[in-house]
């Protein structure tokens, strides 16, 4: 059996750990919270923009606008992936590269030039290291701190860089996030625009005022940028969400150890005690004795 210093040493460890990750984990529900009210406060401008978009792009011709408009061959992506700047949330990270990888992997496969635009130190650090991958750009920012100001810019830059035919194609790699509990990572495109199936509300004989072209000029610029804006925030959220479970299992974990350290510390202690009583109790009889 272990040593009662040791013992007490490594619980003394263990319940300083079980510390820091309950802060952490409170800390992630936090800012979740406050994400998850951030990301509500933009839905309704979001489905109203969705929804504007349905009623004059479904029934547009693709040449009505540059942005709607595919580049005859494709040969330049760039592709924006979203991860985080720090870790100690589970396979947050690992799952975001391991979704980006193969899709970069596929199109140097197909003769097509990748271009990474990456956002989180992590992401950074990782594709640093990889091989054929060239990155083009890092956020300097911490990512958590990003505003609309930021993602309008960096918009922008796609929407000109497609446009004057420096990329062909434009995607983001993030983390959407279901519910609390449940996120995933994906591949979604973002130039050209996908789109919008029409539909018979689409369909209707509207008078519109502008015109529809002057419409559109503004609506597809601003959808572009909520798309990208959507899903930094989802991206965001499923990282605090990954990080307050990671931190919880730890916490838990902790808590399970705390009290098998207990345990076993009390048995030592028990077991020293009853060592220093016969000590004593055979030193009386050998005094008694002679």
């Amino acid at each position: 059996m272990k040593g009662v210093r040791e013992l007490k040493r490594r619980l003394k460890g263990v319940q300083n750990i079980r510390k820091i990750t309950k802060a952490i984990e409170l800390v992630a529900s936090t800012k979740l919270r406050r994400l998850q009210e951030r990301a509500a406060a933009t839905r309704p401008f979001a489905n109203q923009l969705a929804a504007m978009m349905k009623r004059v792009a479904g029934g547009a011709d693709p040449s009505a606008s540059p942005l709607l408009r595919a580049h005859d061959s494709v040969t330049i992506v760039a592709i924006l992936v979203v991860a985080g700047d720090k870790g100690l949330c589970g396979s947050y990270n690992s799952n975001v590269f391991r979704t980006a990888i193969p899709v970069v992997r596929a199109l140097i496969a197909e003769g097509k030039k990748p271009h990474l635009f990456v956002m989180g130190r992590r992401a950074a650090t990782y594709f640093a290291k990889v091989k054929d991958v060239e990155v083009s750009w890092v956020y300097p920012d911490p990512v958590e701190k990003i505003d609309f100001a930021a993602v309008k810019r960096l918009a922008r830059d796609f929407m000109d860089g497609f446009v004057a035919g420096r990329f062909h194609e434009v995607r983001v790699v993030y983390t959407s996030l279901r519910t609390a509990t449940s996120f995933r990572p994906l591949c979604q495109g973002v130039l050209p625009v996908p789109k919008p199936e029409a539909n018979s509300e689409a369909a209707a004989d509207y008078i519109l005022e502008p015109e529809g072209q002057v419409i559109l000029d503004r609506i597809l610029p601003r959808f572009v940028e909520m798309q990208l804006f959507a899903a930094i925030l989802e991206s965001l959220a499923a990282e605090f969400a990954s990080r307050r479970i990671a931190m919880k299992s730890a916490t838990d974990n902790a808590g399970d150890m705390i009290s098998s350290l207990s345990k076993e510390y009390n048995k030592a202690r028990q077991s020293g005690i009853t060592a220093e009583l016969l000590e004593i109790s055979g030193g009386a009889e050998a005094v008694r004795g002679t």
